[in-house]
C-alpha cells in the first residue's frame, strides 16, 4: 500500500517517467519586404520556416549538442521542421519594410529524440557507447477489489466501573506513671521512701508514637568580704598610759545550682492488646545525724485518630481493533519467470542503446541479492565499479523494482493488469546520479499470462525510452562540447619535476582537448589536471603515457595505466593509488 500510495504522489506530480519533460525554444529572423519583390505573403512565408528553422536548429544545440554546420544536421533540419509543425506557433509584426517573425517551439522530449534518431540526427559512434546494465526485481500478485480504507473485522471491548467504596476507623491509647520520696532527720537521722508506678496501654490497627522532651538548667553563684581594724594610744601627764586595738574580718560565698529534665514518649499499634503492672515500695532508716530530702515525680499521656474514607468510582474502557484487507500480496519472480529484463534485451536497441546482460553480477553466495538488499548491505559503490569492469563495461546501472498485479477480468471478456517501476541510475564512470523516477503502465490481455507479458513490454519500453533519450541527450552533448575527465601523476615518494611539466604540456596539445585545469590542492607525491576533451580522450591519454615509458632511454620502464571510469592515473613505480 505504501508503495502505491509513493507511486501516486510521484505520478500526481509529474514525476512519472511515462511522460518525458517537455521541450522548448524560440527561434526569430527579420525579412525584407522588398526583397521579396513586395510580396507581403511570401514575405511571411519566407519568415516563417527560417524562424521555426531556427527555433529546432536552437533546441537540437540546447538538448542534444548537435553542430548546425553538419551535413546531417541540415539535411535532416527540413523533415524535422515539417513533422513538428503542429508543435510551432508563430507570430509576426511588420515595420516600414521589416517583418519579423518569432516562434515558440514546444515538444515532449522522448517524441524529439525519437524523430532526431529516426532521421539520423543523432550520433550513432555516441549510440553504440551508451552501453546500460540494467538491474530489474520484479513482484507479482494478484489485485483484490477490496476498498484498502475499510475495515475486514472490527472488534470492540467495552467496560464501565461504578462501584464505591467506605472506610470508618478510630484509635485511641494512653498511659501513667507516678513515684514519690521524701526523708527527714535530725541529730538522729530518719529516712522513708515509697514509690508507686502503674501503667496501661492499648492499641488498634493503626500506630501511633509520640515523644516529649525537655530540659532545664540554672546556677546561681555569689561571694562577699569585709575587713575593720582599728587601734588607740592614751599617755596623761600623771605617768598613766593606756593602748587598744580592734580587727574584724567577715567572709561569705553562695553558690546554688538545679538542673531538670522531663522526657515522655508513648506508642500504640492496633493489635487488640492491652497490658498493665503496678509496684509499691517503701524503706525507713534512722541514725544520729540529721539530713531530710524529697521528691516526687509523675507522667501521662493520651491520644486519639479518626479515619474516614469514601470513594466513588466511575471508569470507562473503551478498545477497538481493525483489520484491513491486504492488497499488496505480490510476490517475488524467480529469474526464469522475471520479463523485463527478457523485454528490454529485445528492444534497447531500438532506442539506440547497448544492453549488458547481467548474468552473475550480483550472485553472492549461491544466491542473488535483490536491490533492497544491496541497499540495506550499502554495497552500491562496489557493484558500481564492478559494473565498469570486466565483461560489462557498462556506462549506465539502472536499477528498479517492479510491481505488478493481475486486477481480473473486464466486461468485454479481457484480463486487465496494471504495474509501476520505481527506478534509480548513476553515470557508472562519474558515479553521480543519471535519471530516476516511476514508470506507470496498464495492459490487457487474453490470459493473465498474456496480459503480463503485454505489460511487461509496456513497461521495459518506456524505461529503454527514457533511459535512452537522456542517454543520447548526454552523450550528443560530450561528442559536441567535449567529456570531463580527471588524469593524475602518481608516485610513492614525489613526481619527479621534468616529468610533470613534459606530461603537462603534452595533456595541453593532445587531439579533442577543449580546456584543461591544473588541481590546486596538489602535494609532491600526486598531481591533478581536469580536461575537458572530445572524442576518444582515454586512448590518447594512454597512448601519451606508453610512448613516456617506452621511449629510449626512459627511467620509467615500470609505469603503469590505470582508467577507473573517467577517471586515469600514471603510476611512476608501477603502484597506483587505492583511490585517485
Amino acid at each position: 500500500m505504501k508503495k502505491t500510495l509513493i507511486a501516486s504522489a510521484l505520478f500526481a506530480l509529474g514525476l512519472s517517467m511515462a511522460h518525458a519533460e517537455p521541450l522548448s525554444a524560440n527561434g526569430s529572423i527579420e525579412v525584407s519586404v522588398k526583397a521579396n519583390n513586395g510580396d507581403l505573403i511570401k514575405a511571411r512565408r519566407v519568415a516563417r520556416e527560417q524562424a521555426e528553422n531556427d527555433a529546432v536548429l536552437r533546441l537540437l544545440k540546447l538538448r542534444l549538442g548537435a553542430d548546425p554546420s553538419s551535413a546531417k544536421v541540415r539535411d535532416g533540419l527540413v523533415d524535422l521542421r515539417k513533422q513538428l509543425a503542429d508543435n510551432m506557433k508563430t507570430s509576426f509584426n511588420a515595420e516600414g519594410d521589416v517583418l519579423t517573425a518569432k516562434t515558440a517551439l514546444e515538444v515532449d522530449a522522448a517524441q524529439f529524440m525519437d524523430m532526431a534518431r529516426v532521421l539520423g540526427i543523432t550520433s550513432t559512434a555516441s549510440s553504440a557507447s551508451a552501453k546500460v546494465l540494467f538491474l530489474i526485481d520484479e513482484y507479482y500478485g494478484v489485485g483484490t477489489k477490496l476498498d484498502p480504507s475499510q475495515p475486514l473485522v472490527t472488534e470492540i471491548d467495552y467496560s464501565h466501573d461504578k462501584s464505591s467504596m467506605s472506610d470508618y476507623t478510630a484509635t485511641s491509647s494512653g498511659a501513667k506513671s507516678a513515684s514519690s520520696s521524701s526523708a527527714s532527720a535530725q541529730k538522729s537521722s530518719f529516712a522513708a521512701a515509697s514509690s508507686e508506678k502503674s501503667a496501661f496501654a492499648a492499641s488498634s490497627q493503626s500506630a501511633v508514637a509520640a515523644r516529649d522532651k525537655s530540659a532545664f538548667a540554672g546556677s546561681d553563684k555569689a561571694s562577699f568580704s569585709g575587713s575593720d581594724r582599728s587601734s588607740a594610744a592614751l599617755q596623761d601627764g600623771y605617768g598613766g598610759a593606756a593602748a587598744g586595738a580592734r580587727s574584724t574580718q567577715v567572709a561569705g560565698a553562695r553558690d546554688t545550682r538545679v538542673a531538670g529534665s522531663s522526657d515522655s514518649s508513648f506508642a500504640a499499634s492496633q493489635k487488640s492488646a492491652a497490658a498493665g503492672s503496678s509496684s509499691s515500695q517503701a524503706a525507713v532508716s534512722a541514725s544520729s545525724s540529721s539530713a531530710s530530702a524529697a521528691k516526687s515525680a509523675s507522667a501521662s499521656s493520651f491520644a486519639t485518630r479518626q479515619n474516614a474514607v469514601e470513594k466513588q468510582n466511575d471508569v470507562v474502557n473503551l478498545k477497538v481493533r481493525q483489520v484491513f484487507p491486504g492488497i499488496d500480496n505480490a510476490k517475488p519472480s524467480d529469474d526464469s519467470a522475471a520479463m523485463i529484463n527478457q523485454k528490454l534485451q529485445q528492444v534497447v536497441r531500438e532506442y539506440n542503446l547497448s544492453f549488458t546482460d547481467e548474468k552473475d553480477f550480483r550472485i553472492e553466495n549461491g544466491r542473488r541479492l535483490t536491490n533492497s538488499e544491496i541497499a540495506r548491505q550499502q554495497k552500491f559503490d562496489m557493484y558500481l565499479q564492478k559494473a565498469a569492469q570486466g565483461n560489462y563495461k557498462a556506462k549506465y546501472l539502472v536499477y528498479g523494482t517492479a510491481v505488478m498485479n493481475s486486477e481480473g477480468t473486464t466486461s468485454s471478456g479481457h484480463v486487465s493488469c496494471a504495474g509501476q517501476l520505481m527506478l534509480t541510475s548513476s553515470d557508472v564512470d562519474t558515479g553521480e546520479g543519471f535519471i530516476s523516477g516511476t514508470i506507470v503502465k496498464r495492459a490487457l490481455g487474453s490470459s493473465d499470462q498474456n496480459c503480463r507479458a503485454n505489460l511487461s513490454e509496456a513497461m521495459a519500453r518506456a524505461l529503454a525510452d527514457n533511459v535512452g533519450t537522456n542517454a543520447q541527450r548526454e552523450l550528443q552533448v560530450a561528442a559536441s562540447r567535449g567529456r570531463t575527465y580527471v588524469v593524475a601523476l602518481y608516485s610513492d615518494s614525489r613526481v619527479p619535476a621534468k616529468l610533470r611539466r613534459d606530461f603537462s604540456a603534452k595533456i595541453k596539445d593532445a587531439a579533442g582537448v577543449v580546456e584543461v585545469q591544473a588541481d590546486d590542492n596538489a602535494s609532491e607525491g600526486l598531481r591533478r589536471w581536469t580536461v575537458v576533451a572530445k572524442g576518444n580522450f582515454s586512448e590518447t591519454v594512454e597512448d601519451l603515457i606508453d610512448e613516456i615509458a617506452e621511449g629510449e632511454g626512459s627511467v620509467y620502464k615500470n609505469a603503469r595505466f590505470e582508467q577507473r571510469g573517467n577517471r586515469m592515473v600514471f603510476c611512476v613505480e608501477g603502484k597506483c593509488p587505492v583511490e585517485i
